[in-house]
């Protein structure tokens, strides 16, 4: 380093740790020693087994640390701002023990390890920091990789929308990321008429211009929050036109999109839209995340986008493709495929319920913060998961993802789908045992596999799902089924939703087996009763489950009392009679009592191996119920209410926008 330049590194220097104590002339000397360095986005340090050669000092920007296990790189830690990396083998002598690789374009600060040595030799005071650094990192390693929030800290909204429509949903959706993570979010408006955003929010516009970003120091993470608008609700804006950043400026973008994520826990980057200059572009390729917005009044700046943005953005997991309005058969086309979201949108819709609980979605979505709910099977006892909905809507709890086996999957399908609970409880209370006798009669079938067919099964589920898809529904559904020949678990989650939840549904013995894409499927209570593991498959980051399994013992028999009289003992009556005329082999429990009695203890076992994962799980009261009684359902559906109202206060700790006192 320059001697010119080493007083403008000190600042910076104080703040590390390892150099807490040392004087500005001792500081001074170390900066001396060091070299600036600047690496892109994806380069990487060092590898495991390298030779150690330097450490690093990250004086902006992000990376991680990589070990390989089991012949996987696995991620051990992240780094930020301030941290050091490569010193453990400057101080040992070994090989690199891991790689270290860069998440954006970083600028670095490099000790080669010769002037490391001297730098010991000078100030053995600093071993003492680099053993509170060790240990620190053995005990974070320890405990795993962590990060607050979600990867997600820079996200660019990459706009094929009319002006209006673009600063709107931006304001929306920068507000709504504020609520539902409850954490620090910067709203950039990069406009060549900046400004919109901020007053989409109702706020009178600061553009900050060229002298202001030279003025700032932008490797201090708070100078932006200096230049930008606080809006009551938390949200700041930060309204910059893409020429203050470009000329004279751009050699300082990288140092002011870091500064963005070192400053904020999200900061979400609005670019204009149309045209991308070299601003633009940067932004886009240093980007945590990708959201390219279209609709169908701007679908050919969309397409147009779909063959620009893969060449800026190479890895498809960073892009999310969302959509604005109806999403018309020949838009279909262009999210096949991707990773999408769709939002209800229009000039009538844009304030609706639906189109704020779909940005609400995506909120979590991008913030780390997306609720699961994974419902069990039952059969009619799956009711009880009615009433759960029930109260989750009343107390604004949101669904984010749904999972559900058997009667759990019928009921989250639906949810999915985009069916009110009580729409869904209406349906509940019109089957009934008359129901059930007058349309099963007809699906009666020669019992090879099943004594029904299943037919009747299908016919009701397609009156409520038609030929709608998996990727049709509101939120991302999964069900689970068993396939009845080798015993696995068979995820279902594309195609037809109809016939999948049949399949997961189909009761063995009672249902004939399902044949989908060559397997015969049935009931997936058989392999996983309470589907919470498929949630985290789905993304959600919150997972509550509703299990509604039990002991055998704790179920009633028909035709069994739960206790006995000796004859003796009893009045003298006609039942009496007959009972003591009954011989005792007839008394036996049934083949149905067997089976179902066999099913009942298996399920249990089964769920209660699978639930740790669980934030939450609700558990309803449902002794003294069958299994099939279908004309119970108001009851069973209060039951999972009282479950779900005695669970609020630990759903709301997990859900940051319900928090107590957040």
């Amino acid at each position: 380093m320059k001697p010119e330049e080493v007083p403008s590194w000190e600042p910076f220097l104080k703040r590390i740790a390892l150099f807490a104590g040392l004087s500005p002339e001792d500081l001074g000397k170390i900066a001396a020693r060091l070299q600036p360095l600047s690496l892109p986005k994806g380069a990487t340090l060092f590898r495991e087994g390298d030779d150690p050669d330097a450490m690093y000092l990250i004086v902006s920007g992000q990376g991680r640390r990589l070990r390989t296990m089991d012949g996987r790189e696995t991620v051990v830690a992240f780094l930020g701002r301030g941290e050091v990396a490569g010193e453990t083998g400057l101080l040992t002598g070994i090989p690199r023990t891991s790689t270290v690789r860069l998440d954006s374009t970083s600028e670095l600060l490099k000790l080669p390890r010769k002037g490391f040595e001297e730098m010991l030799r000078e100030h053995p005071s600093i071993l003492l920091g680099l053993s509170r650094t060790l240990a620190q990192r053995l005990i974070t390693q320890g405990a795993g990789p962590t990060r607050p929030g979600s990867d997600s800290r820079l996200i660019v909204l990459d706009p094929a929308l009319p002006r209006p429509d673009r600063a709107a949903f931006a304001w929306a959706l920068g507000a709504e990321l504020a609520l539902q993570t409850r954490k620090r979010v910067l709203l950039v408006d990069l406009s060549p008429e900046p400004g919109a955003v901020a007053r989409a929010g109702g706020l009178s516009p600061i553009v900050v211009g060229e002298p202001e970003l030279r003025a700032a120091n932008l490797r201090d993470p708070a100078a932006l929050s200096g230049l930008s608008q606080e809006h009551p609700s938390g949200l700041r804006v930060l309204s910059v036109p893409p020429a203050a950043l470009g000329g004279r400026m751009f050699g300082s973008l990288y140092l002011f999109l870091n500064s963005l994520r070192g400053g904020h826990d999200f900061a979400l980057v609005c670019l204009p839209g149309g045209g991308r200059g070299d601003v633009e572009r940067a932004a886009l390729a240093e980007a945590d995340r990708v959201l390219m917005a279209g609709c169908d009044e701007m679908r050919p700046q969309f397409r147009q986008m779909e063959a620009e943005v893969p060449a800026l953005v190479p890895e498809p997991a960073r892009v999310l493709r969302l959509w604005l309005g109806e999403l018309e058969p020949e838009d279909a086309p262009l999210l096949i495929g991707a990773e999408r979201a769709l939002i209800p949108w229009g000039p009538e819709l844009a304030a609706a319920p639906k189109a704020g609980a779909a940005v609400a979605r995506l909120a979590r979505r991008l913030g780390g913060v997306r609720v699961g709910l994974a419902l069990g099977s039952g059969a009619a006892l799956g009711h009880a998961t009615i009433g759960v909905l029930k109260v989750f809507k009343r107390e604004g709890i949101p669904v984010d993802v749904a999972a559900g086996t058997s009667m759990g999957a019928v009921i989250a399908a639906c949810a999915a789908a985009g069916y009110e609970p009580e729409e869904i409880e209406q349906m509940a209370l019109r089957i009934d045992k008359a129901w059930v006798y007058e349309n099963l009669f007809w699906d009666l079938t020669v019992p090879r596999s099943g004594f029904f067919a299943g037919e009747t099964l299908l016919r009701f589920l397609r009156s409520y799902f038609g030929s709608r898809e998996f990727s049709d529904l509101e939120i991302p559904f999964a069900c689970v089924a068993a396939d009845i020949e080798t015993g696995e678990e068979v995820v279902l989650k594309s195609g037809r939703v109809a016939e999948a939840v049949r399949a997961s549904a189909s009761l063995p013995i009672i249902f004939a087996p399902l044949l989908h894409d060559g397997r015969y499927l049935v009931d997936g209570g058989l392999v996983n009763p309470v589907p919470t593991r498929v949630l985290t498959d789905l993304g959600a980051d919150i997972l509550i489950a509703v299990n509604l399994s039990a002991p055998a013992g704790d179920r009633p028999r028909h035709g069994h009392a739960t206790a006995r009289k000796p004859l003796l003992d009893s009045p003298v009556s006609l039942k009496t009679l007959r009972e003591a005329a009954i011989p005792a082999l007839l008394k036996a429990p049934s083949l149905f009592d067997v089976f179902f009695q066999m099913i009942y203890t298996m399920e249990y076992e089964v769920s209660h191996s699978r639930l740790e994962i669980a934030d939450v799980v609700l558990h309803p009261d449902l002794k003294g119920f069958s299994w099939t009684e279908l004309n119970r359902a108001k009851e069973i559906i209060a039951a999972g209410e009282r479950a779900a109202e005695e669970a609020l206060p630990r759903i709301r700790a997990l859900i940051p926008s319900l928090r107590p006192g957040s």
